[in-house]
């Protein structure tokens, strides 16, 4: 789970360096208190360069306050998010906004294989 966890202080390379390391276009966003404050995506940082941020660039410079995100792992629920907002992965976190997990792409594809065969 924490392969796809990066914190504010890391620059706009770090997280692209984590891109690239799991093979994703996604990465949450932990504070000093491993709380989620956020996503950043691939998309927020070509947005951020396009706008004169560089490479060297804090996450924290480009994470925006509001995320979608889910407290349980209810698949048709991820499923409607992920076809309604287009998006890649969503995390999971509790009451205090701890991560507890996150639901994939990939996730998404098992879950309907499964239903399918059901």
């Amino acid at each position: 789970m924490t392969k796809y966890c990066v914190r504010l202080e890391y620059t706009i390379k770090e997280v692209i360096e984590k891109f690239d390391e799991n093979k994703d276009r996604v990465a949450v966003v932990l504070n000093e208190n491993n709380k989620v404050v956020g996503v950043v995506s691939q998309g927020d940082i070509i947005r951020a360069l396009c706008e004169g941020k560089n490479i060297f660039s804090k996450v924290e410079t480009i994470v925006k306050p509001s995320f979608l995100y889910t407290k349980s792992r209810d698949m048709e629920r991820a499923y409607k998010m992920f076809r309604s907002k287009k998006i890649t992965m969503i995390p999971i976190i509790d009451d205090d906004y701890k991560l507890k997990g996150v639901i994939t792409l990939d996730d998404i594809y098992t879950y309907l294989e499964e239903q399918r065969h059901e």
